[in-house]
């Protein structure tokens, strides 16, 4: 069972495979490459650990929201290797993804930014129940300070920088050096098991407009 992840949907971006060993590969590009060299290193990683193209039975995309280039850059990628190889599509929340790394509260709110110099976010709330995530809302948008009222975890997935409201930043847990392709890993077995898979003909990123505001 040999599965792509890709991720794009931050600053961060990274990729990894999971052999039929059950080994997972990871990588993760430096700061000075963007989405634009991630089909390079891409195939720079299958080159050097000597894996075949056609050994991707699935690719697992973190679909946004988030970065919108780096959205439509992995999206195509993925979409282009589905196509040509005839691989299963799955796409994942990167709500989701963020959510599942960090099951150390009961209730958990990952935040992906929409608009840095509003502070408004992209979110969701979850609760862990037998060591899975669960979703408990709608995928929402809002500003920080409407988001955050009460006891939760809140995950951020990006540096916390100088122009976050002061108060608010002890509130906030940076999980941006945290991997997320296992996660990935883990939501993507989980949704092989269910049968869970997404369409690559019409699947397109996780923008703004599946989102309702939370007036």
């Amino acid at each position: 069972m040999g599965i792509l992840f890709i991720d794009s949907s931050s600053k961060k971006i990274e990729f990894g495979y999971l052999e039929d060993s059950g080994i997972l590969l990871k990588e993760r590009l430096d700061s000075q490459n963007n989405a634009d060299t991630l089909i390079y290193f891409i195939r720079e990683f299958f080159k050097i650990n000597n894996i075949r193209f056609d050994k991707i039975e699935y690719v697992s995309l973190s679909n946004g929201p988030g970065s919108f280039t780096g959205l439509r850059i992995s999206s195509a990628i993925a979409k282009a290797i589905c196509y040509s190889k005839g691989s299963r599509f799955i796409e994942l929340s990167t709500l989701d993804v963020i959510a599942n790394k960090k099951k150390t509260f009961k209730k958990i709110v990952p935040l992906v930014f929409s608009n840095t110099k509003t502070n408004e976010f992209y979110y969701s709330e979850y609760i862990i129940k037998e060591d899975k995530i669960k979703r408990t809302s709608d995928y929402k948008i809002n500003m920080l300070e409407n988001i955050i009222k009460d006891d939760a975890l809140y995950l951020l997935n990006e540096k916390i920088t100088s122009n976050f409201p002061e108060e608010f930043k002890n509130m906030l847990t940076d999980v941006s050096e945290l991997s997320n392709i296992d996660s990935m890993n883990e939501l993507t077995r989980a949704s092989i098991e269910e049968n869970k898979f997404g369409d690559y003909k019409t699947s397109e990123p996780f923008y703004m407009k599946d989102f309702v505001p939370n007036n």
